[in-house]
């Protein structure tokens, strides 16, 4: 299919196929995989060693994670994850090989492999879905392609099952392998509609985001909200850990070692997977309608705690396969479906780069943590470890209940803020839970209140502060003073605007500023009022400006706002803008990066400059002739370079040429220059030239020439730059008067086309 073409139907449905196949072999793997891993290892060590393989795949995982996460932003995920799919494959082969000779090293490889990519590889299966797919064709395809997986993982349990009742364990591994060579193809199919010209836009997209985006361990760091998902996710790998840990000790001391011990957990993990699909269908619609997010979450860490607490009281395999199966049935279902949710809030940027992290780096964390109390639980002796292990899951459970429900505020704080930065975009159909749909209801209601359409729009901030007693929602606290100003400027009507641009802006009230710069009527009042803000809103304004999603009468705008603002990262975002693809916005960029140098000394790279302007020369003759200016709004100082005369003799690409060229050359030589190139006295134009000749690097001075209008087949002057200099301000009198001259001859010509 040709870049560009749409999908057609068909492609959509051979995705569609591509994506259910995947999903089944991938979960297929993850059934097999785990009874394949578990019963080798517990085949081939004592129980007790399962803390050290836990912690070592931890660290390992870790590792991975945020190599994949560099990797994942470079290449991409529909080219990453076929690849690192076809490498598990080949390890697989490698470790069953290697597993007939030494076992016990094919054994500590196996689990290691297996913990390391088993999550992180259905996270990058969901990616590719996800950029394949638009978000609607995506919802609407979620549930097929999870039933695909629970078929799969049902058809793993049972293949895992028949071979541990006939075969050795390690015949399991070629399956293994076979399954992800499968899933390979697969991932290739679904991501292969995707065009080139799609890939391209998007690289470059996240090519221009590199520099502005915030590194994902300082976001975690700095974002409060997610500080309390990665505690969450933290508490709940603890517990699944210590569960994890009683269970495969009683399932040693009743089955064994080999072949026995493979046909428990193949069966455990293939009922884990029935149940799960059956609680998915039935319940978990409805528990996020009746419970909303937080008690949905909350369900796991409860349930959890009630089985473990069997464990205490009537140690065996019974109650330890239920708190085990209880663990795996909710986490899989009840609060996988809440716990996604939680990630709404979550600007998409955001998301991108600390999802991975929270999702694996933190639950692998959580398992060398839990298996560091495992050990330490060790160290009692072999009669007080598996009550102590019991006891300490359920105080991690206890405190996981405590943090779910903390959630509840937290989450509605940072929805409602997202939803009021215009940061998400919800379709309120397609919200399921209870808590989100509540909150997004409040926050529109508020923002349509009207109370705020009968306020004076420019009302004192004083007679912002809501009223006390003001009747409190069910999602959150009464609108502030900040609240009530957003919804002015929101509100479309031109008066209420200008009232509120004309109160400080804060950080957070920019965001919903900079969209006005595309209206017209209140263009002159935003840029002022950006102005005053820029200081401190300096990365905000760059990124509306470098992004090719922003609407160009906003990006057209944003230079003159970034002028005025003394900062590296002002001039670096306008040298970048000089790369866009619309005339318009290189054209302010650099009148921007003109006055900005006059003002602050900015100091700029001559190669970069010297790059912009051969990009503005390498097009033809009627293109250079042709690119003009849309905006009308006059916010802008007089140009140093063109006068009124000037600018009507002057092409928009010679001028910006111009302009750019002083950011790098001696400015009064070059202006001198520049005017002379204007007159009709042949010698004046001719020193204008050879200045011109002397001080331009031969790459650019071979691809703009042809647009200087010079006569073909002139000879280079053997004069030195610094008399041609000293001839061209002499001339700067004459290039004057001369200007004048024509001016005053062409203005009855011109005025009654005027």
């Amino acid at each position: 299919m040709p870049p560009g073409t749409p999908h057609t139907a068909d492609d959509a449905r051979s995705a569609i196929r591509a994506a259910m196949v995947t999903s089944a072999a991938l979960i297929a793997y993850q059934v097999a995989g785990k009874a394949t891993r578990d019963a080798l290892f517990l085949s081939s060590y004592d129980v007790t060693r399962l803390p050290a393989a836990m912690t070592g795949s931890a660290v390992i995982s870790v590792v991975v994670v945020l190599l994949t996460s560099r990797l994942m932003s470079r290449w991409g995920p529909a080219r990453l994850v076929p690849a690192v799919l076809m490498a598990s494959a080949a390890l697989l082969l490698l470790e069953w090989w290697i597993s007939r000779e030494w076992v016990k090293v094919a054994a500590a490889a196996v689990y290691l492999h297996f913990n390391a990519l088993g999550a992180l590889l259905i996270s990058g299966f969901w990616s590719v879905v996800g950029e394949r797919f638009d978000p609607r064709t995506a919802k609407r395809q979620m549930g097929p392609i999870g039933a695909a997986g629970t078929l799969g993982g049902l058809a793993g349990g049972i293949i895992a099952e028949r071979v541990g009742a006939s075969l050795p364990v390690t015949a399991m591994l070629p399956v293994l392998a076979g399954l992800h060579l499968l899933c390979a193809g697969a991932i290739r199919g679904l991501a292969r509609g995707r065009s080139a010209l799609q890939h391209t836009d998007e690289h470059r997209a996240v090519e221009g985001r590199a520099e502005t985006r915030r590194p994902a361990l300082a976001t975690l760091v700095r974002v409060p909200y997610l500080r309390n998902l990665v505690a969450l996710v933290l508490l709940a790998a603890i517990t699944e850990c210590l569960v994890d840990y009683v269970f495969k000790a009683r399932a040693v001391g009743a089955s064994g070692r080999g072949g026995e011990l493979m046909r428990l957990f193949a069966g455990f993990y293939t009922g884990v997977q029935l149940l799960t699909f059956v609680l998915q269908v039935a319940l978990t619609r409805w528990t996020l309608e009746a419970l909303g997010l937080a008690r949905t979450v909350a369900a796991l860490p409860a349930a959890v705690g009630a089985t473990a607490t069997g464990m205490v009281f009537a140690p065996g395999l019974v109650t330890a396969v239920v708190a085990r199966g209880t663990e795996a049935v909710l986490h899989n279902s009840l609060y996988r479906s809440g716990y996604e949710l939680l990630f709404t809030p979550i600007p998409r940027d955001e998301k991108r780069a600390t999802k991975p992290l929270v999702d694996v780096g933190c639950a692998r964390l959580g398992d060398a943590l839990g298996a560091g109390a495992v050990q330490a639980a060790l160290l009692l002796g072999p009669l007080a470890t598996l009550p102590v292990v019991s006891l300490a899951a359920i105080i991690t459970a206890a405190g996981s209940v405590l943090l779910s429900l903390h959630l509840h505020q937290a989450y509605l704080r940072a929805l409602e803020k997202s939803l009021l930065a215009r940061a998400i975009q919800l379709d309120l159909p397609d919200v399921e839970d209870s808590t989100t749909r509540t909150a997004f209801l409040s926050t529109m209601r508020s923002l349509a209140s009207p109370n705020l359409a009968a306020e004076a729009p420019a009302a004192a901030a004083a007679a912002m502060v809501p009223d006390p007693g003001t009747q409190r929602s069910r999602s959150g606290p009464a609108l502030d003073p900040e609240m009530r100003l957003i919804a002015e400027l929101r509100s479309r009507d031109a008066a209420r605007v200008r009232g509120a641009l004309k109160m400080p802006l804060s950080r957070e009230l920019v965001g919903h500023v900079i969209p006005l710069l595309a209206w017209d009527e209140v263009a002159p009042e935003t840029i002022r009022a950006l102005r005053a803000a820029a200081p401190k809103a300096t990365g905000q304004l760059v990124d509306a400006l470098l992004d090719p999603e922003e609407e160009f009468g906003v990006r057209r705008r944003i230079p003159s706002v970034l002028a005025s603002v003394d900062s590296p990262r002002a001039s670096d975002g306008l040298v970048r803008a000089l790369a866009d693809t619309r005339f318009e916005v290189r054209y302010r960029a650099g009148r921007a990066l003109a006055r900005h140098q006059e003002r602050y000394r900015t100091e700029l790279a001559d190669e970069q400059i010297f790059a912009a302007v051969l990009r503005e020369a390498n097009v033809s003759q009627a293109v250079w002739e042709s690119q003009r200016l849309l905006d009308r709004v006059e916010e802008e100082e007089v140009s140093p370079l063109v006068d009124e005369f000037l600018r009507t003799r002057a092409s928009k690409s010679l001028e910006h040429v111009f302009t750019l060229l002083s950011l790098v050359l001696p400015r009064q030589p070059l202006t001198i220059a520049f005017r002379g190139l204007f007159t009709d006295d042949q010698q004046l134009r001719g020193t204008a030239l050879e200045y011109l000749e002397s001080v331009l690097p031969p790459a650019v001075r071979e691809k703009l020439w042809p647009f200087l209008e010079d006569r073909p087949g002139r000879e280079r002057s053997s004069r030195s730059h610094t008399e041609v200099l000293a001839d061209l301000m002499r001339s700067h009198q004459s290039i004057a008067l001369n200007l004048e001259k024509l001016r005053v001859k062409l203005k009855p010509e011109q005025s009654p086309g005027s």
